[in-house]
């Protein structure tokens, strides 16, 4: 596996950490009088991480393929 690959899989593994302690967050302070005030600001957050971390992936795949490609073409140079 790459290590493009494997900062991509971390990327997922904290998503998802992030998600799930929102959802604990929200769960934990269903009757705090502040919680809800609390609670949009983190998936505020939570949101924009998302849009940030979909933007990354997406960057992150074209590096590959141009690197990929960069690689391809070093390789048929090398082998003429």
């Amino acid at each position: 596996m790459s290590k493009l690959n494997e900062a991509n899989d971390r990327l997922d593994a904290a998503m998802a950490s992030l998600e799930k302690a929102v959802e604990a967050r929200r769960w934990h302070t269903a009757g705090a009088s502040d919680a809800p005030q609390q609670t949009e600001q983190l998936q505020g957050e939570l949101d924009k991480l998302r849009a940030d971390f979909a933007t990354l992936r997406e960057t992150s795949g074209t590096v590959s393929s141009r690197l990929d490609a960069a690689i391809g073409r070093l390789r048929n140079m090398i082998d003429e």
